[in-house]
């Protein structure tokens, strides 16, 4: 109807929304997105992204695909894509992502790990720019 198509939602479309003054106790896990404005004390894993809102804390662990936060954070954060830090934002704890934002203001007490998977040259078709890799030492 209208010219649109029909849309099947995917997991990652969905969006679950802990609101300020809940408090969640117990690890968290989603195929979907969740913004957090309230309080976790636990893990949270989604293969979507998740969201901190300004008055969100989770004292725990956090893994996703994109990580914004603009609250308080005590627990790693692993993010497969971005992670990003407002200004407000406070994480007491380590980083590993492939990109990274920091705005000013916002407060990191932790390691920072910035990975980047260099294909094996096994994986690589065979010519010359397999034999380049083969020979790159990345450990220095």
């Amino acid at each position: 109807m209208f010219g649109k198509k029909n849309h099947e939602p995917t997991p990652t479309d969905k969006l679950s929304i802990l609101s300020e003054g809940t408090i969640c106790r117990g690890d968290l896990e989603t195929t979907g997105n969740i913004r957090i404005d309230g309080k976790i004390i636990g893990n949270i894993v989604s293969i979507g992204n998740v969201a901190i809102g300004k008055g969100g804390i989770v004292e725990g662990n956090i893994s996703a695909k994109n990580i914004k936060v603009s609250g308080r954070i005590t627990g790693n954060l692993n993010s497969a894509e971005h992670l990003i830090l407002d200004s407000t934002s406070t994480v007491q704890g380590d980083m590993t992502t492939k990109l990274l934002a920091i705005e000013d203001g916002a407060q990191l007490n932790g390691k920072v790990s910035m990975q980047i998977k260099m294909p094996h040259p096994s994986e690589l078709p065979p010519g010359k720019e397999a034999e380049k890799l083969a020979k790159l030492d990345v450990t220095a």
